[in-house]
Parts: C-alpha cells; structure tokens; sequence
C-alpha cells in the first residue's frame, strides 16, 4: 500500500531528477561557450565602429550640407566594410555553430553513457544525468539545424539519432532483461533448497522428543532402530525423486 510519505519521495526524487538535468546542461552549455566563444560578438564590437563613424556622416547631411566627393567615398567604403564584416561574421557563426553543435552531443553521449553506471542502485541519479544528457542532445542539435546547409549537420543529427536509440535500448531494454534474468536465477538456484526440504519428513514432536531422549540416554529399543532405518530409506527416496525431478527441470529449460 502507497503511503503519502511515499508518494511524497517519489515526487522529490523526479523533481530532484529534472533538476539535475537542467543543471547538467547548463554546464555543458557554460562550459562551451567559455571554451569556445562565438565570433560574432568581435564581429559586432566592430560593427559597431563603423556605425559610429558613418553617423558624423549622416549629422553633416542633416544640417543641409553636402558630402564632398571624398567624403562620399569614404562613406561608401564603410558601408561596404559593414556588409563584408556582416557576411563574415554570419559565416564564422555557421561555423561554430556546427562545431559547438559536434562538441555538445559528444558531451551528451558522454552524460547519458555514466547515467548506465550502476543505474539500478543509484536510479536518482541515473534519471537526472540522462535527461541531462536528453537536453544537451537537443541542445546540440538545435545548433546543428541553424549552422546551415551542411552534409556535417545531417551527420551530427544523424549520430545523435543513433546515440540516443542506442542508449535508450542499454537503459530500459537490455537493463529489464538483465534484471529479469538475475531474478530467474535467484529463483531457479533457491528451488533446490526448496525441494530438499519438501522431500525430507518432519518428525512429529512426540516422535522428536523420543528421539532427542534416546540420543541423550543412549539406549535404543530394536523396533526404534528398525523404524530409523526405515526412515533414512524414505529419505533418500525422497532426495533421489527429487534430484530427478530438479535435473530433468533444469535439462527442460
């Protein structure tokens, strides 16, 4: 029967899970970003230059003034400068765009693969690193899909595809047959313990007592002896039925 102390637990450990995800990306997606920066905020920073001389420009026409034909072609030079740092900067962005997207599901596979370390004794734990390493999957092939048209990024999502199938098959198939398989042994290697004690007779407890009596004293009527041997004969009956019946079990499987 569920208490609510254990629905309780339960309800920690997935709230607990998710956030163990959620951090595990976050630092996948710091640690990347810190290691490899985007080039396009330098891009940007100068950019940003070049907007700033071309509005000396634009406060000289305001005020009815003409460019000189120097002036003009300085302006139009920036311009172009502009448009080329632009270009630029949106290729060094595709670029490392598909090497971050490379880089995080590399380090997604690595999460989702220590999440099948000792995943039954430690499940808490286990559930949060794979979603974690669930999110920076996605994470990473969000990255893939904006880095361009590239045959790279068919096949970073293609190698993620086939990463997450095939961890999800080690997590939850192989993982219920292992355990289905050790609990079928467990069971199969007690069913000899089982038989033995079915197949041996329990003495009554007068007949125990008699017994216990006769061992003490050290005298032993004849019929006494003669019922023991009788006994020890439908034991080893027993066993021997038993033993036959356990092998031809066991040759059946």
């Amino acid at each position: 029967m569920t208490t609510a102390t254990d629905q309780m637990n339960s309800a920690l450990q997935v709230i607990f899970s998710f956030f163990l995800g959620l951090m595990v990306v976050a630092l996948v997606g710091v640690g990347t970003n810190t290691f490899l920066p985007s080039p396009a905020e330098e891009y940007d920073r100068q950019i940003q230059e070049l907007y700033h001389q071309i509005d000396s420009y634009h406060v000289k026409t305001s005020s009815d003034a003409e460019l000189t034909p120097a002036e003009q072609a300085e302006y139009q030079a920036i311009q172009d400068e502009i448009l080329e740092l632009s270009q630029a900067s949106d290729l060094a962005t595709r670029d490392w765009a598909r090497t971050s997207s490379i880089v995080l599901v590399i380090f997604a596979t690595l999460v989702m693969s220590i999440s099948l370390i000792r995943a039954e004794q430690l499940r808490v734990l286990s559930n949060g690193l794979l979603l974690g390493g669930i999110f920076t999957m996605v994470y990473g092939a969000g990255w893939a899909v904006f880095s361009g048209s590239s045959p790279i990024r068919l096949a970073v999502i293609t190698f993620a595809l086939i990463m997450t199938i095939g961890l999800g098959y080690l997590k939850f198939v192989r993982g219920r047959r292992k355990s289905e398989y050790e609990a079928a042994t467990q069971h199969a290697a007690e069913q000899p313990a089982t038989a033995l004690q079915a197949a041996m007779p329990q003495p009554t407890p007068q007949q125990a007592v008699s017994l216990a009596h006769q061992a003490v004293v050290g005298e032993a009527s004849p019929a006494s002896e003669e019922e023991l041997l009788k006994r020890i004969e439908a034991i080893e009956e027993r066993l021997d039925a038993a033993a036959n019946a356990f092998g031809s079990k066991l040759r059946g499987s």
